[in-house]
Order: structure tokens, then C-alpha cells, then sequence
């Protein structure tokens, strides 16, 4: 659906507007930052956030995360800053170990990855 500039979605949650340079603009009136985006896909996982938001379950103890639409993100806050709570309530942790021999690095898969690049651990291994 192409819009003009000006134009804009009618339902709040999914506000946008097309910017001159052909980007997709969020305009929710609860969206502080307003970014812009190159893809609309983008956009919509971005309006996501403001569709689904996800509470902290320790909210109730001072925790003011609302985070993002999707469980990862949730359950990467839990074992990030509540990781007695995350274990006791077998929340899935996202750690892959590096398998490299000898090495005990742990991280996000892309974190394991450019940790492999960078100290030789992507080459042949011993």
C-alpha cells in the first residue's frame, strides 16, 4: 500500500507513515523514539513491540522492563538480570558454548560465532 508523506495508517498501533525518500516512519502516538525504517517488515516487527509488549514477571519486586514482543527477548532479560528466577522456572536460556577444544566461552549464537572469527576457533582444529 503505497501512502504519501502526510498519509498515515488509521489504526494507532500500526501508524506509519511513508517517508519522501520511500521509508516507513512509526507514528503511534505511544511510540517515543518514532524511528524510521527501509523495509516495512521492520516496521512491523518494531510495532510489535507496541502491540505485544512483554512485562517483566518480576515487576512486582521494582523491575521496569517492558521489553519486546517476542519470548526471546523476555526470557534474554530473565537470564541477563534474573537468572535464579530464569532457573527455577526453566525458562529456555539462549547460550550455545563454543566447541572449540578447551574453550569454555558461552554466548548467543552470534556472539559464539564473531567469538570463533576472532580468536582462531572458526579454523581447523587442533
Amino acid at each position: 500500500m503505497q501512502q504519501s508523506s502526510d498519509q498515515e495508517q488509521s489504526s494507532d498501533q500500526l501508524a506509519y507513515a511513508m517517508t519522501a525518500t520511500g521509508e516507513f516512519k512509526c507514528t503511534a502516538s505511544r511510540c517515543k523514539t518514532q524511528p524510521v525504517f527501509k523495509r516495512k517488515c521492520d516496521l512491523t516487527k518494531h510495532q510489535n513491540n507496541h502491540r505485544r509488549p512483554r512485562e517483566c514477571p518480576k515487576a512486582n519486586e521494582g523491575c521496569d522492563y517492558k521489553g519486546g514482543a517476542e519470548k526471546k527477548d523476555l526470557h534474554r532479560h530473565l537470564w541477563s538480570h534474573h537468572p535464579v528466577y530464569a532457573r527455577k522456572n526453566n525458562i529456555p536460556e539462549e547460550k550455545t558454548k563454543c566447541d572449540y577444544p578447551g574453550c569454555d566461552y558461552k554466548g548467543r549464537k552470534d556472539n559464539v560465532r564473531r567469538h570463533k572469527e576472532t580468536v582462531g576457533h572458526h579454523l581447523e582444529q587442533p
